[in-house]
């Protein structure tokens, strides 16, 4: 049967070619048979042509026979004679994103001949760069070379004249490199219609072992997302008929159900209302946490930093006179200084007279003296109010026990900094037994939404960031970890414990650094894990730090980048690359065109809406220039809308195939009862096969 119907198709392609040689170009087209060839995705094969628009001229011919993919050569030619403007202009679409590597260009030999030849690609049919200008043509057959060329689009320019000119085939054929196209099914997944109906932000990772390189079995993936709509949508218009926001939500996948059973959605219930599933309450108040992070201070983990007046959850409070703050530093130092702010809001509540107190083990307390403080001024830009020399003293618990206040009511200290022999910032974990837990005006407004993470240990660890409203914005304040339980492909949120970290700072040069917003289970490498994050200042910024697994907790050994080696010191970060956004990718290429490479993918600068990736050789640079994948189109028809977090998804990519996400939001509050806006959107990345 095979034989058969490849001698069928031989003879069929004979007749056209014979009927070719006699064919008018006034003639009727000739039928061409049903086309049995596939298109394979393999390097030098001729690209589908999926659209023709001749939007300008008038032309003669059978455009969709024209453009027909089995079409011989020279069969079903277009003439093109008036045009409306001075040009002809030609357009033609592929299905997907594809790098070009030439263009085959047949003129009728006995017509007008195209002198010159102008090339526009577009990667969504709307904008078009010029990539060939006025390029010469032969009298016959021209091959274009397009160099690898990224385009969904073509446009053909061309003089127009008096004369009528005759194209009798054009013809693309496929570079090396990568195609991209809409996945839709993934798209469409997360369009729902009942309960979870739209988020911010998604992160994916295996449940199953953690595993987290491309292509690695699983049975459970895991999804979180930011703000959450839980609701009803319309089906017939998309528009919300319900809904309630959640600041965070949860997602699985089941690898061995359908595609369309496999998916469930997760959020918390509270007094019979959705609710969230990650909760600020351990970061607001006036608890002790306040008193190591850098909440309020003018720089982050300086002596030379001021205190503002706030009393807004930067610095602690207690009703209790007296009141015992301890610090876990999780090992061992040798101590050099403590430097301590007193409570600043309001002076009359700071803290008189207190014990220090130094502990190896967390149970044996040696006294190391009694102090006196100073109130603070009140001033918006307070200095330090006591420094305390220790003397290299060995330690991995601090207590201080505030026996004394200014006030009869309230005790309180602002902030407080620990630093080594070697005169490096320590931090520690702060709690109090008593704390005073009124919130002030924005806290009331407290969320967190969920960065990256990692799983180790059938225990999954995520970096929220805390965001309190401020006037018609709102503000990060904190970059926290949470550590919740994975049993049987489920992440028990109900069991959360949840951290502070050191990982939101304000620099000396105007900057503020944020890690957390892409992470990377490098261990199976080199033993590390690389948490990316980014620098504010004149620009977004890529920054990276590492930690070994077991130091997860222990911050005081963590490193950081500093475009040399590795250190200590989150404040001597540089910039790995530029324009990068708040929520990122960098992967590990364990096979395929980019074998042993990094990639970052990124929204450039955001929210631009251009999805591109950049490689390096290393997890921490130096990455090379961006390479354009596609560019988002949403903001064309949905109101007010804009893209951004666009991410590679390593747990759902295979080897040659990678998913990529991005999300799209509004500017218009009003415009989120169109349930077409807030979910997120997926292209896929295929290496083009050899």
């Amino acid at each position: 049967m095979k034989k058969l119907r490849i001698i069928t198709q031989l003879i069929a392609v004979l007749m056209m070619l014979s009927a070719c040689k006699v064919e008018s170009i006034d003639s009727d087209p000739i039928v061409i048979p049903e086309c049995l060839d596939q298109f394979t995705m393999t390097l030098g094969e001729k690209i589908p042509w999926m659209d023709i628009s001749i939007p300008y001229s008038e032309v003669k011919g059978d455009q969709e026979n024209f453009i027909n993919y089995c079409k011989p050569e020279e069969m079903n030619p277009l003439r093109l004679s008036k045009s409306q403007i001075r040009t002809h202009q030609i357009i033609l679409t592929f299905d997907a994103i594809y790098p070009i590597e030439s263009l085959k260009l047949i003129q009728d030999i006995e017509a007008s001949k195209i002198e010159t030849l102008s090339i526009e690609t577009s990667l969504n049919k709307l904008t078009y760069q010029r990539v060939i200008n006025q390029t010469p043509l032969n009298d016959h057959e021209t091959i274009i070379s397009m160099g690898g060329t990224m385009a969904q689009a073509i446009k053909l320019i061309f003089a127009h004249d008096d004369h009528t000119k005759v194209i009798s085939h054009l013809e693309a054929t496929l570079a090396d490199g990568i195609i991209i196209k809409e996945d839709e099914a993934w798209s469409n997944t997360f369009l729902r219609y009942n309960g979870w109906t739209g988020a911010d932000g998604i992160f994916t990772y295996n449940l199953t072992d953690g595993n987290p390189m491309i292509g690695a079995p699983k049975e459970d993936v895991g999804f979180i997302f930011s703000d959450t709509f839980i609701g009803e949508v319309y089906p017939h218009n998309k528009l919300r008929k319900s809904s309630v926001m959640i600041n965070n939500s949860l997602g699985y996948m089941s690898t061995s159900l359908p595609f369309n059973e496999a998916f469930q959605f997760e959020w918390g219930i509270k007094d019979d209302k959705p609710d969230s599933i990650y909760h600020p309450d351990h970061y607001i108040g006036n608890r002790a946490r306040n008193l190591t992070d850098g909440d309020g201070l003018s720089i982050t983990q300086s002596k030379d930093a001021t205190l503002n007046t706030s009393s807004e959850g930067i610095s602690y409070l207690s009703q209790e006179i007296p009141s015992e703050i301890d610090i876990d530093l999780r090992t061992t130092h040798r101590l050099s200084e403590l430097v301590i702010w007193n409570y600043n809001a309001n002076p009359n509540y700071g803290t008189k007279r207190f014990e220090l107190y130094t502990s190896i083990n967390g149970i044996d307390f040696n006294l190391v003296s009694d102090y006196l403080m100073n109130q603070a001024t009140g001033s918006n830009q307070e200095t330090y109010t006591l420094s305390i020399d220790l003397n290299a003293l060995p330690a991995r618990y601090l207590k201080l026990k505030l026996i004394e206040s200014y006030d009869e009511t309230y005790v309180g200290l602002g902030k407080l900094m620990i630093f080594d022999e070697e005169s490096r910032f320590l931090f520690g974990e702060a709690t109090s037994s008593s704390y005073l837990s009124t919130l002030h005006q924005n806290e009331l407004s407290a969320r967190l939404w969920l960065q990256d993470g990692v799983v180790l240990n059938d225990t999954f660890y995520n970096f929220p960031i805390l965001v309190k409203d401020e006037s018609t914005i709102f503000k990060v304040h904190n970059v926290g970890m949470t550590q919740t339980p994975i049993r049987e492909g489920r992440l028990i949120y109900s069991e959360t414990i949840y951290y502070n970290t050191p990982l939101q700072v304000k620099t000396d040069d105007g900057g503020t650094i944020f890690m957390g917003a892409g992470v990377m289970n490098h261990i199976e490498i080199d033993g590390y894990i690389y948490i990316y994050g980014y620098k504010d200042l004149a620009g977004r910024h890529l920054v990276v730090g590492r930690f070994l697994p077991e130091d997860i907790l222990n911050f005081n050994n963590w490193t950081y980048f500093d475009g040399t080696s590795f250190t200590s010191d989150i404040t001597k970060v540089v910039g790995l690359k530029t324009g990068v956004s708040a929520e990122l990718s960098v992967t590990y290429m364990n096979s395929g065109l980019f074998a042993g490479k990094y990639m970052l993918v990124v929204m450039e600068n955001t929210t631009s809406g251009r999805i591109s990736y950049a490689l390096s050789d290393t997890p921490y640079g130096p990455f090379g220039d961006y390479n354009l994948i596609y560019q988002t189109i949403e903001h064309t028809y949905l109101r007010s809308a804009f893209s951004y977090n666009a991410k590679m998804h390593p747990v759902l990519s295979e080897p040659g195939s990678y998913l990529i996400s991005y999300n799209v939001n509004t500017t218009q509050a009003g415009a989120l009862s169109d349930a077409r806006i807030y979910y997120p959107r997926f292209i896929k990345m295929i290496e083009v096969k050899k």
